[in-house]
């Protein structure tokens, strides 16, 4: 085993040379039969994809940026872009034209890849094309510095630019130090991929199991119940899911009937997860298989908790990992335990904390001692673990008195026919900002507002009970799960 760190082309190579044929990825494509991509596979389209970007004259130090579903090339181009030392930044596939021109010139991305035409600089069929008529000569593997450019979840306007500038390189067996291991992750395992990748979480948990001689099982949709099935089929031992995904299997989870013997880590992230949820998945798998992860793709730290530890400290998001925690009231004053304020992190190694980069880079919001906020309100309790109370942005502000969305979310979404929920705040003459609930009917089922205000009051204070009840076909959900709730708060007010 190397015990010096390799970037990701080099171990993809030392891989397939030690592994051949065997799967690296089986592939599960929305429709249409399953496939499978080899090591040696995967090589070879990682060498064709190098060959040519160079032929695009990318080279060391510049950004390829690329907008592809959850498919096989998703993983082999990333690997190409590091290969020849470049650096990627992935986009929504369904990213808008303009928005994806303009992240291109913000970045100074060299190239832009698109899945479908009008969108990039190529084609994916036209990357395709081109890399097949190069020949096949040797290529070197170089050291992406830095190795990616990751776009914060902004709701409005172009989103934030951020970076490590380290030397894009990990040492096999501890690619993400110590952390990993804290939440179930294993090198050698099969691990299944649901979350897009055209996010960061899952790229970077998608490309470390690669690393880490995982067998990648990779969906190019998100579908419940085939993701719980496929979770035996394929012996499943790690999958990383938001609470967006657990809601929809536990749902499904009887139907399905899914042992998930072979699970030994459910990890969840992306979003807090309603304490109902979080038991439920404890109940199914035992409080040994199921962690949690709170962070920020500033790298500002992290925290981490058991399920054993969350009966503890039910509804907490861990204890700092490697990291400290400071929560700062409205006046700058260090808040006690058990009070709220705005949560304030610094993580031990500061060399892994990422920056902003780009025209009009924001400055971090830190304190003396280097603590960075990111925005989130919460609070400590006696033993140090951290309870979130939401975004400092999204509070609710109704008659005088502040709610969190998150609250409110996580009771509808026990409500009978809910399937998916989300709440925000608009403006109103009489209570300032009056609460929105924007809602989904599971299928067959029918929503009546009467019997959502009856629930919400037996589950909530009178305050935090929605004023309007909108029922939607679908929520404006990106492929991570996460809502898009500025903008449709802004959608609303509009057509309200």
């Amino acid at each position: 085993m190397t015990t010096s760190p390799i970037s990701y082309g080099a171990r993809l190579r030392q891989l397939a040379a030690e592994r051949g044929d065997a799967e690296a990825v089986r592939f599960l494509p929305a429709e249409g039969k399953e496939q499978s991509q080899s090591w040696a596979g995967l090589n070879a389209m990682a060498d064709r994809y190098a060959r040519a970007l160079t032929a695009r004259g990318v080279g060391q130090g510049d950004v390829v940026a690329f907008a592809l579903g959850n498919i096989p090339a998703h993983l082999g181009l990333a690997l190409a872009v590091w290969r020849v030392g470049a650096t990627t930044m992935v986009l929504d596939p369904g990213i808008r034209p303009e928005t994806a021109a303009a992240m291109k010139a913000r970045s100074g991305a060299l190239l832009l890849i698109g899945q479908g035409d009008g969108l990039g600089d190529l084609t994916l069929d036209e990357f395709e094309a081109l890399a097949s008529r190069l020949p096949e000569t040797p290529v070197a593997d170089r050291l992406s510095v830095p190795g990616k450019i990751v776009l914060s979840g902004g709701s409005t306007g172009l989103p934030k630019m951020m970076c490590d500038d380290r030397p894009f390189a990990r040492i096999p067996g501890a690619s993400w130090g110590r952390v990993a291991p804290r939440l179930g992750f294993r090198c050698d395992q099969t691990q299944l991929v649901c979350g897009a990748m055209s996010h960061n979480a899952p790229f970077t948990w998608a490309q470390n199991g690669l690393f880490e001689g995982n067998r990648l099982v990779l969906m190019e949709r998100f579908d419940a119940m085939r993701a719980l099935r496929v979770i035996d089929a394929h012996e499943v031992g790690f999958a990383m899911l938001v609470p967006t995904m657990m809601v929809r299997m536990i749902d499904r989870l009887e139907e399905s009937g899914a042992a998930l013997d072979s699970l030994h880590a459910l990890y969840h992230t992306g979003a807090p997860c309603a304490a109902w949820l979080k038991q439920a998945w404890i109940e199914v798998l035992g409080p040994d298989r199921v962690t949690e992860m709170y962070g920020s793709g500033e790298n500002t730290g992290q925290t981490t908790i058991t399920g054993a530890e969350w009966l503890v400290h039910q509804g907490s998001v861990g204890r700092g990992f490697e990291t400290e925690i400071r929560i700062y009231g409205p006046d700058g004053q260090l808040q006690p335990s058990g009070v709220p304020g705005e949560i304030f992190m610094r993580p031990v190694d500061l060399s892994g904390r990422s920056h902003y980069t780009g025209p009009e880079a924001p400055e971090p919001e830190r304190d003396a001692d280097g603590f960075q906020s990111i925005g989130d309100v919460g609070w400590l309790d006696a033993e140090g673990y951290l309870y979130l109370g939401g975004r400092r942005d999204d509070v609710i502000n109704t008659g005088g008195v502040k709610v969190h969305p998150e609250t409110i979310e996580a009771v509808l979404l026990r409500a009978p026919g809910v399937g998916d929920a989300v709440v925000f705040g608009v403006e109103d003459r009489e209570w300032g900002q009056k609460i929105v609930a924007c809602l989904v009917a599971k299928p067959g089922a029918v929503l009546d507002e009467a019997a959502l205000r009856a629930f919400c009051l037996r589950h909530l204070g009178p305050q935090e009970v929605p004023k309007t009840f909108q029922v939607s076909e679908a929520l404006p959900r990106d492929g991570f799960g996460k809502i898009r709730r500025k903008a449709l708060r802004r959608d609303f007010a509009e057509v309200g």
